[in-house]
């Protein structure tokens, strides 16, 4: 029975890796996020729900991609807060990632994010920002 060390390591994996740790509620509160799954013909994420609310505008539907970073209010989370910012300051960040210009540690985080946008779509995003 070469398999019996199985059910003494086992056990010790169990308690190692759920060892009972108790997080804190607003640990718990800013990782969880609410999730879509996206079918085929449908609206998908954060978009199907404000679409379902009233007419969803162009800036709601480009924010959808950045509410996992930076909180559906804006205020923050991975990425940065855009209480304060305006929106001058948020199309020059948009167009310097969208440029591969580094702006800080997560840089490489909006490389991508931005090189999907066009020229009007920062422009109705970072306007669209200032409303959150």
């Amino acid at each position: 029975m070469k398999n019996k060390y199985y059910l003494y390591i086992l056990p010790l994996c169990a308690i190692f890796l759920f060892n009972g740790k108790k997080y804190d509620e607003s640990v718990i509160e800013r990782i969880h996020l609410n999730v879509n799954i996206c079918i085929e013909g449908q609206e998908c994420g954060e978009v199907a729900a404000i679409a379902d609310s009233g007419a969803a505008s162009k800036g709601t539907k480009l924010y959808a991609g950045c509410i996992a970073c930076h909180g559906a209010k804006g205020e923050g989370g991975i990425g940065p807060s855009f209480k304060g910012q305006t929106s001058e300051y948020i199309a020059s960040a948009l167009n310097e990632y969208k440029n591969n210009i580094e702006r800080g540690p997560q840089s490489a985080l909006m490389y991508a994010q931005a090189a999907a946008l066009s020229e009007n779509d920062i422009k109705e995003l970072s306007k669209y920002i200032l409303t959150l």
